[in-house]
């Protein structure tokens, strides 16, 4: 945004005064800020640690790395960085995602900004690994969660599976199991060495 507009010798010829309002509650500013610390201390935003300071960001990376992003923030500054071109149709190259194309363009302006600037915390915001032993959340577990309201409608009548042909040595088990199933045919065939027939049936 334009600030103010002055003449070439100084003289002020337009001032902006834009009204300042509050988009977010203080607290859920505070635990933004802790999500977005713990991006440049353990995630895609780590090559950022060189610049030796307390700061918060996010990479961000367009399908087919056609734009790169890397916006981040320390206690004094905020900045922004887009790399891409207009066509939209150009790619930047494989793997070229905000923590790659970006956010290096990122680190050397702000080394540059705030260099010989005091080193500041982010006031009253506190790390998610304190936050996260102050918050407990109940959920519901399979031994507990409410019964379904609508189960899934089951087949009616299944078809029984086709029967299979069986082999067995005791006469009295074949016979049952071809008259409970109307066994077209029943053999016996009986051996020297078997004096039990062995019966075998068709279906």
């Amino acid at each position: 945004m334009i600030r103010r507009v002055t003449s070439y010798d100084g003289a002020l010829l337009e001032e902006a005064h834009p009204e300042v309002h509050d988009v977010l509650s203080p607290d859920v500013a505070r635990t933004m800020t802790a999500m977005l610390e713990e991006v440049i201390r353990f995630g895609t935003g780590i090559a950022a640690k060189p610049l030796g300071r307390p700061a918060a960001g996010k990479t961000g990376t367009t399908q087919d790395y056609t734009d790169a992003w890397f916006v981040g923030y320390t206690p004094q500054l905020t900045a922004g960085v887009w790399v891409g071109f207009d066509d939209k149709q150009i790619s930047l190259g494989k793997k070229e995602t905000g923590a790659r194309a970006a956010l290096p363009i990122w680190l050397e302006f702000m080394q540059g900004a705030v260099a010989g600037k005091p080193v500041m915390d982010f006031p009253n915001v506190v790390p998610l690994e304190q936050q996260a032993g102050e918050h407990h959340l109940s959920v519901d577990t399979p031994d507990t969660a409410p019964p379904k309201t609508n189960p899934p409608p089951r087949r009616k009548n299944p078809l029984p599976p086709p029967p299979r042909p069986l082999a067995a040595t005791n006469a009295a088990v074949a016979e049952t199991y071809a008259t409970l199933h109307k066994a077209s045919s029943i053999h016996s065939i009986a051996s020297p060495k078997n004096p039990v027939p062995n019966t075998i049936f068709r279906l």
